[in-house]
């Protein structure tokens, strides 16, 4: 899973009375037999875009097909999705100072955010960068015509480079360079002078939206003064894999289609979710996510032979859930969600370490309709079950059935819980509870039947759970960033009910470019303008809807 908060259950504890059996012993032994392939040491961690995905896709393909389930992706089976997967400098960038070459990534770097371009110009000292008004502080009063020319400006502030800093919020490296892009730069350089600022990260982060300006940081010995002739010239790669998200499809001829989902995809030899600390080692992922893996396609062979018939059902296993809900999102933005009237979606995350001794199944989404808490109280369990159930109403979380909910599509997400191999090198198929894997598949499979003769169920919105998604800031807009989107801004992929942003009329689709006086070209840059404001402050927001430009008044 990507980030995970569970807080705030409604507790249900459901009846023990007659019962149906679909899933029984002999369904263990096939549902660890998938778990046992797809967490394999030769399936390296099943990162999107590599070669462990690609076996993990074809062996998801092949079960469709053994059970009788038809292709309905691009591609046969397939759904292709482009992503950035790394961004670096060529050998094409470089510095020339008087004549000389010096050398990239010892005396000098680009940083995050530079965009690509060459310059020779007059050379522009701006001090430390800062315009603050408030503080009556202004590197760039009285110094000149400016524009066009390389901008060199020192890390930190006049006091120093810590929070208590008076200036702490001109600090971070983009404030600077939004600064010196408004004053007219045509590159900068940046220089560290003091010692209290860390020089910054030659790493690049892939979801960063570059300025249109060459940005580096010299790391030798830079006097300005001395610089008769300057070039300056950047040339970054965005290298770009494909994902694949496999699709399959059980055509009842019915009017409404069902989604039952669950993200293949994992960390590879760890990243930057990983919670372990050691060399690099493979993930396996077992329970994140094998487990729910496993469950679709046990589902797909019961629901292939049943006779529940009032539903057509689709079934996506998703890549690129673990790098920000890259598959899930394309999906539904693409014309394969638009071929099919999507009744709901269950979305099975992490289920196969439920706790035997307290054997609680998570159900998120709950809210998102009415139905969801009126087809859980009418199931029924055999009496060696006694599943604990806990709800959470939120259809926002940190999995794919966000994505559903953000289209008005009702959509739970089945959690079994966390435990202390999340996101390690230890969450091997050993650890599964497979019993209670075909507890919660019967569980699955009962609301299944029970909704077979519910007809089209009524979506409903839910207000955001005050602890999903606990941050520093003092206020929320109360949207979901689309994480996939590359342009300038930020795009917009939901909006939560009753939230500053909804009230203002902000809308899924639009890209919001500015904040105030903050000019928004990335996610980060908007985290950054979020932090400034206070309740009861009123901003002006400008977003792009289509192809004009609207200013909506956002009160937080």
């Amino acid at each position: 899973m990507f980030k995970r908060s569970i807080t705030g259950f409604l507790f249900l504890l459901i009846s023990i009375t007659s019962y149906a059996q679909y899933f029984n012993k002999a369904s263990e032994k096939k549902l660890i037999k998938h778990i046992q392939f797809l967490a394999d040491d030769k399936l390296e961690g099943r990162l999107t875009g590599t070669t462990g995905e690609m076996l993990s896709h074809m062996y998801i393909q092949k079960m469709f097909k053994a059970a009788g389930v038809a292709s309905a992706g691009d591609d046969g089976y397939l759904q292709g999705f482009e992503f950035v997967d790394k961004v670096e400098p060529t050998e094409n960038t470089y510095l020339k100072v008087n004549g000389t070459l010096w050398q990239g990534g010892i005396d000098f770097y680009p940083v995050d955010g530079s965009g690509n371009g060459v310059l020779n110009a007059d050379l522009y000292f701006a001090g430390f960068g800062i315009h603050a008004p408030d503080l009556q502080y202004n590197s760039y009063e009285g110094n000149g015509d400016r524009t066009g020319k390389i901008f060199v400006i020192e890390l930190g502030a006049p006091d120093g480079n810590h929070p208590h800093s008076k200036y702490a919020e001109h600090l971070p490296l983009d404030k600077k360079i939004k600064e010196a892009k408004e004053h007219g730069a045509g590159a900068i350089i940046f220089i560290n002078k003091g010692d209290s600022a860390n020089d910054p990260s030659q790493e690049f982060n892939v979801k960063v939206t570059p300025y249109d300006i060459p940005i580096i940081f010299v790391k030798r010995n830079f006097d300005y003064l001395e610089v008769d002739d300057i070039t300056v010239q950047v040339e970054i790669e965005r290298h770009k894999l494909v994902g694949h998200n496999v699709i399959g499809f059980i055509n009842n001829r019915a009017a409404n289609t069902v989604v039952i989902g669950a993200h293949y995809d994992h960390l590879g030899y760890g990243d930057s979710h990983s919670l372990y600390r050691g060399e690099p080692a493979i993930h396996n992922g077992a329970d994140d996510n094998a487990s729910g893996i496993s469950l679709m396609l046990e589902l797909a062979f019961l629901l292939k032979k049943s006779k529940f018939k009032n539903n057509n059902y689709l079934f996506i296993a998703f890549s690129g859930e673990e790098l920000g809900l890259y598959g899930s999102s394309y999906f539904t933005k693409s014309g394969l969600m638009d071929k099919y009237k999507i009744n709901y979606m269950f979305n099975m995350d992490m289920v196969g370490r439920l706790d035997p001794t307290e054997p609680v199944l998570l159900v998120n989404g709950v809210g998102t309709s009415p139905v969801w808490k009126e087809v859980m109280g009418n199931i029924a369990f055999n009496p060696d079950s006694s599943l604990i159930i806990k709800t959470t109403e939120s259809g926002i979380g940190p999995s794919d059935h966000t994505s559903f909910y953000f289209k008005d599509v009702p959509a739970v997400h089945f959690f079994s819980g966390t435990h202390n191999d999340y996101h390690k090198p230890s969450d091997d198929w050993e650890k599964i509870n497979t019993n209670g894997m075909r507890l919660i598949g019967d569980y699955m499979m009962k609301m299944i039947v029970q909704l077979n003769d519910k007809g089209k169920l009524e979506f409903t919105k839910t207000k955001e759970d005050s602890q999903s998604n606990k941050v520093s800031f003092k206020v929320t807009l109360g949207v979901v960033p689309d994480y996939a989107y590359e342009g300038e801004g930020l795009r917009v992929d939901g909006v939560t009910d009753g939230k500053p942003a909804s009230v203002a009329g902000i809308l899924a689709g639009d890209v919001i470019i500015k904040m105030g006086d903050e000019n928004i070209k990335d996610i980060y840059a908007y985290m950054g303008a979020l932090g400034k404001f206070n309740k009861g402050d009123v901003v002006k927001v400008t977003v792009k809807r289509g192809g004009e430009e609207k200013v909506l008044d956002v009160k937080f």
